[in-house]
């Protein structure tokens, strides 16, 4: 239901009308007279109270929808719009798993042999450390001057050669080559320490060529005690007992004689040499090359 309406305001009074001008004589049309001034306005009316509103009313039910009205003609396609600027390159995308190995494939035929080469030339045949080479043994020899070793056993286990002449001590060299050179010396002597030496003594043992030209080869020396004690003692004397160890490699003609050698060097006293079958004095050379 509709509220009921509240009270009208008071209207308001009207302003007063201006007095109407006197008409003109007629016959000539007069001049129009003058517009009357307007009348003042009349007051406005006090506004009256407002009424109290009614109350809302019930909402109405909810029409029927209307039907659907028919669907309008589509309108004329658009022109294509300008290409939009290329996109960023994405990111490269992970690599693919491994592909399956494929089979194996058949073997091919073998191919027929190639001929054999033709056989090279035979080398030189080496050198035979048994039979261009000796080991010579040296029991006991007492020397107390420069002298060669001589007078050598190549009995079993040692052995000689066809250029080792083991009475002289001498050994020509059979062909020119590289040779290996070893000789142990073992030796005493009964002298007592009180023997002094000079400064310039320095007894030797040495592997030497004597043929064609005198040449030392490998020496070795004397073990030599030497003592200086301030206001008490001084002295220098060879060593009662000792080895010499004589080691090396040389090339040698053919022709050359060698021989091991012991060099006094102004040691007066003597030496036993060898010292029995037991520390004897054991001398080879072998062709290497």
């Amino acid at each position: 239901m509709t509220g009921a309406t509240g009270p009208t305001g008071a209207t308001g009074v009207a302003g007063v009308t201006g007095a109407t001008g006197v008409a003109g004589v007629t016959g000539a049309t007069g001049v129009a007279g003058a517009t009357g001034a307007t009348g003042v306005a009349g007051a406005t009316g006090a506004t009256g109270a407002t009424g109290v509103t009614g109350a809302t009313g019930t909402t109405g039910a909810t029409g029927v929808a209307g039907a659907t009205g028919a669907t309008g003609a589509s309108g004329a396609t658009g022109a294509a719009g300008a290409t939009g600027a290329a996109g960023a390159t994405g990111a490269t995308g992970a690599t693919g798993v491994t592909g399956v190995i494929g089979a194996t494939g058949t073997a091919g035929v073998t191919g027929a042999t190639g001929a054999t080469g033709a056989t090279g030339e035979t080398g030189a045949t080496g050198p035979n450390f048994a039979a261009v080479g000796f080991s010579a043994f040296l029991s006991t020899l007492t020397i107390s001057t420069s002298t060669q070793l001589s007078n050598w056993s190549v009995a079993n286990p040692y052995f000689s050669n066809a250029a080792f002449n083991a009475v002289t001590g001498n050994f020509t060299v059979p062909v020119t080559g590289r040779y290996s050179i070893l000789a142990t010396v073992n030796y005493s002597t009964t002298a007592a320490l009180a023997v002094n030496l000079g400064a310039g003594v320095n007894p030797y043992f040495a592997v030497q060529r004597t043929s064609p030209t005198a040449t030392s080869l490998i020496n070795g020396l004397l073990p030599i005690l030497n003592v200086n004690i301030a206001l008490l003692l001084t002295l220098r004397a060879v060593l009662g007992s000792g080895a010499v160890t004589l080691a090396g490699e040389v090339t040698l003609s053919a022709g050359d004689v060698i021989g091991l050698f012991y060099v006094a060097n102004g040691l007066t006293i003597s030496l036993n040499v060898g010292n029995g079958s037991t520390n004897g004095v054991v001398w080879s050379m072998h062709e290497l090359t």
